[in-house]
């Protein structure tokens, strides 16, 4: 009982947030737009639904990119999830700089019967073998682009890579039905990451595949109130 009361206060406080900023889609996001320089990100997807049928359900958690560009880390971090607009490859990605990417990818993979045996041979890329892999990552970009999803600044944090790190470690573990015996806000039957060939993905319901096995702190829910609380 204790997860589902915390599996509560999580979204709620994920929607007093919704609240203060709305959510986005990253088919209509760019530079522009204000970003936080540090952050983490909860995504969701449309059809995925919590127990009580009514709240969608968080299938990923992220936070921003080590990175030294004078731009907005965490924007990064998310441009190359939502994959490339312009250029020789438009409007498809790169999986092998985006897990996001490449887990969403080779559950369509599997999915669908598509034989694409480069898509795991993450060490090898060249314009021949992403031009044969173009039509997946299209896919992917279209699955990806128009998940909605809710952003925090942990900017004022004097440690943020820590703070990222703690908030993104528990909120899966806590969002996690990994090897659960009371599985809560399950997956659809129709949720693409049940084709996908990662156990860890198939089982915790989430695009994530790291800190799905790990028991949760629940102190971090009052580090993502404060954060929270913050936005004006």
């Amino acid at each position: 009982m204790d997860r589902l009361k915390h599996l509560n206060h999580f979204y709620d406080t994920l929607m007093e947030l919704r609240s203060k900023t709305g959510t986005r889609i990253l088919a209509t996001c760019n530079i522009q737009m204000e970003w936080p320089q540090q952050g983490v990100y909860f995504f969701f997807e449309p059809g995925e639904l919590r127990d009580n049928g009514k709240q969608m359900r968080v299938v990923r958690v992220g936070v921003s990119k080590y990175s030294e560009s004078p731009q907005s880390p965490l924007w990064d971090r998310l441009r190359e999830h939502r994959g490339t607009i312009s250029g020789k490859f438009s409007g498809g990605g790169n999986h092998r700089i985006s897990n996001f990417r490449y887990h969403v990818g080779s559950a369509l993979i599997n999915r669908d019967n598509i034989v694409c045996p480069s898509w795991e041979k993450l060490d090898a890329s060249n314009t021949p073998i992403r031009k044969k892999e173009h039509t997946i990552e299209k896919k992917a970009s279209d699955i990806i682009s128009n998940m909605p999803f809710l952003w925090i600044s942990t900017d004022r944090s004097s440690h943020p890579d820590q703070l990222n790190s703690f908030i993104k470690r528990n909120a899966i573990a806590l969002l996690s039905n990994y090897h659960k015996q009371n599985v809560l806000d399950s997956p659809s039957l129709t949720w693409l990451g049940r084709y996908s060939l990662h156990e860890a993905i198939r089982l915790s319901g989430l695009w994530n595949h790291r800190s799905v096995d790990v028991k949760y702190n629940p102190r971090f829910l009052n580090s993502l109130d404060k954060l929270v609380r913050l936005v004006k």
